[in-house]
């Protein structure tokens, strides 16, 4: 099994650092700190990472690109929408009736509909879900039972949605009909050794393998279609939280960070904790699907 190291290409304390999303126009990766919060740019060109204007307040779970210009986050009070100038519009609220739950990670399948999923603010129940949004807003449920919900990412051929819920330290797998968007019952594709962490955010490269972060497991790890391991990126913090390939052809594989909850000791052995890293896999990524509403 390979393993690889990946290194530091920005540092930076962030709380709660997540989601990476290249932006091939802009030759940039967005990023974010879910907690602190804020919706980072960074150009690895110069090494300059901006933070953007925008109306997110206390909490921001994840982000896509919108077809039609700006953004889609999702927040403690269901999906929005980011203008150009940080101006933030709500669109719906699948879970309004549960005050307990907030909606955490999300990306687009091939078709351009929006996937997210809702989790127990605690990380005790399992009161989540899985959503699928299209393009009209309409929001339907395919699964629950879930504490704390992650991903999701998608195959080449969009057939395979991957899914997890961290504290289950499982890693699920949905058929997808392409021609009707029916989503298949759960299946699982791995489980997490108690010693390797915890499931977190992922992404697929373009040979269909699953790339997925491990929280309190100092690495990430590119599985097989059949689930196996294929090799390890080791990461020189203890919460690395999500991948995401980059660049200008989809070389770099980005990994975001989290220093949250550690302790004074554990954030002297490990300093770099919240910082951005990246590695050069020898594979390419996919580009990411915009939010087709």
């Amino acid at each position: 099994m390979a393993t690889t190291t990946a290194s530091c290409v920005l540092e930076i304390r962030s709380n709660l650092g997540e989601g990476p999303l290249w932006h091939a126009a802009e030759r940039r990766l967005y990023w974010l700190d879910l907690l602190r919060p804020a919706v980072y740019r960074f150009d690895p060109r110069s090494g300059e990472n901006e933070q953007l204007p925008a109306d997110i307040g206390t909490y921001v779970g994840g982000l896509v690109f919108r077809a039609r210009g700006g953004w889609i986050v999702v927040k403690e009070d269901g999906i929005s929408a980011v203008d150009a100038g940080g101006r933030r519009q709500k669109l719906l609220h699948p879970e309004a009736e549960l005050p307990g739950n907030w909606f955490n990670d999300c990306k687009c399948d091939r078709q351009g509909r929006l996937w997210t999923g809702s989790a127990d603010r605690g990380e005790k129940d399992p009161t989540g879900s899985l959503y699928v949004i299209d393009a009209g807003l309409r929001a339907r449920r395919v699964d629950s039972g879930i504490i704390c919900a992650n991903g999701p990412a998608f195959s080449p051929d969009g057939r395979v949605c991957y899914f997890c819920d961290s504290y289950a330290r499982q890693v699920f797998r949905y058929d997808v009909d392409l021609a009707t968007g029916e989503v298949g019952p759960r299946q699982l594709f791995a489980t997490v050794p108690e010693d390797g962490g915890y499931p977190d955010g992922m992404t697929v490269d373009a040979d269909g393998f699953l790339w997925n972060a491990h929280w309190d497991g100092w690495r990430v790890t590119r599985y097989a279609p059949d689930g196996t391991i294929d090799r390890v990126i080791d990461v020189p913090v203890p919460r690395p939280t999500a991948p995401g390939f980059g660049g200008a052809d989809l070389a770099t594989l980005y990994i975001t960070s989290a220093s949250g909850g550690l302790s004074e000791q554990q954030l002297k052995e490990a300093p770099l904790s919240g910082s951005l890293f990246a590695c050069e896999p020898g594979v390419r990524g996919l580009p990411e699907p915009m939010f087709a509403g």
